[in-house]
């Protein structure tokens, strides 16, 4: 044996006393993070999601939150106001909540103006984004953004029905009319225009008159832009007057089945909470561990959660601000991968294409969009 290496070795006992006696890597600092959801009123139960996801986010990853803090958004701006200020004197870090796009337009500035980001889990509106990013607001978008519905949608019309006869038909109202013209511009970009561009009047009890223009188009696949009700009635009509027709629509689908069915087979662009993939079954599982069913706002609430405790137990944190921990890093989460921009905005579509089976809609899979693209060629 070399005295290099007995030396070594008789060094071996100091090294590992030096090493165990070296400080260990500072843990994160606990995070501060305030809740400001509904707690009355019609969105209450909405409240009442986001809050137990991160009761049971918490209780399973203990340490990562130094408390919770809960504010009340009541959906208007003064509620807005309100929250902020309470959120800025409780002294946290981040705010999660602000449901409606009133009191989230209200309390942003201030918030941002004491530098605590705020993340939303269900305000689509691309305007707030984009304000955001024109007057350096902290914020963070986990809802997905307005404008990637129709983006999902126009690509699964390119992709499944580019060679069959489409129409495009909407409700009148403004949320059904901007879906609807999205989806003709984007295809219109690709060079691929429907067959036929309609509206109809909602809620009725029939539609036999537009029934009968879209078999006088000649179409085989429409795209409603409107409530589930509308286009179950739609279907019902078709069915009786024997005109072969296969639907999609928007996250206006995501509603109770009302008298009438959808058709299996419809396909609809929903957000990516409202069917969840494999990546959610570590929260189903932590739900059902807890009595709770993942519905509703749960699933996103602990996505939200899942983003602020890896951010909380990244080591630089203290070193680094929160905002540029949240900017640009890839997060796993209950959603699926999420990445922030450094507008905030989810780089990710936050919309995924599902298709109704026995009643209910489920993601798309593999096999059905090798069925569907078989049936287009």
């Amino acid at each position: 044996m070399s005295r290099m290496i007995l030396r070594a070795l008789l060094c071996l006992p100091v090294l590992v006393a030096a090493l165990a006696a070296a400080p260990s890597p500072a843990r994160a600092d606990a995070l501060h993070v305030g809740l400001v959801i509904p707690q009355s009123g019609q969105f209450r139960l909405l409240g009442d999601h986001v809050r137990e996801a991160f009761q049971v986010w918490d209780a399973d990853n203990p340490g990562a939150f130094g408390d919770i803090v809960e504010g009340d958004d009541g959906c208007t701006p003064e509620s807005g106001v309100d929250a902020a200020a309470a959120m800025i004197e409780a002294g946290v870090d981040i705010v999660v909540g602000f449901l409606c796009t009133e009191s989230l337009a209200a309390a942003l500035p201030i918030l941002s103006n004491e530098k605590i980001p705020v993340m939303t889990l269900t305000v689509r509106a691309d305007i707030i984004g984009e304000e955001a990013a024109r007057l350096g607001w902290s914020f963070f978008r986990l809802a997905p953004r307005a404008g990637s519905e129709a983006e999902i949608a126009a690509d699964a019309i390119y992709r499944f029905w580019a060679d069959k006869p489409f129409a495009l038909i909407e409700d009148g109202a403004i949320s059904g009319r901007e879906l609807v013209e999205a989806v003709r511009t984007r295809l219109e970009e690709r060079s691929l225009k429907p067959n036929f561009v309609d509206n109809y009047r909602p809620g009725q009890a029939t539609q036999p008159s537009l029934v009968r223009r879209l078999k006088a188009a000649g179409v085989s696949r429409v795209f409603v832009g409107g409530d589930r009700s509308d286009l179950a009635v739609i279907a019902a009509e078709a069915e009786h007057q024997g005109v072969a027709l296969s639907f999609m629509g928007g996250d206006a689908l995501h509603a109770p089945e009302g008298e009438l069915p959808l058709p299996d087979g419809t396909m609809a662009v929903l957000a990516s909470g409202v069917v969840p993939g494999p990546e959610a079954e570590a929260a189903r599982q932590a739900f059902a561990a807890h009595d709770m069913i993942a519905e509703g706002l749960r699933i996103p609430a602990y996505a939200a959660a899942e983003i602020i405790g890896a951010a909380a137990n990244r080591s630089d944190y203290g070193q680094t601000n929160l905002v540029d921990l949240l900017t640009g890093t890839p997060f796993s989460t209950a959603l699926g991968p999420v990445t922030f921009d450094a507008t905030g905005e989810r780089q990710e579509p936050g919309f995924v294409l599902a298709i109704l089976e026995d009643g209910k809609f489920r993601r798309l899979s593999v096999d059905d969009a090798s069925r569907l693209t078989g049936e287009s060629q």
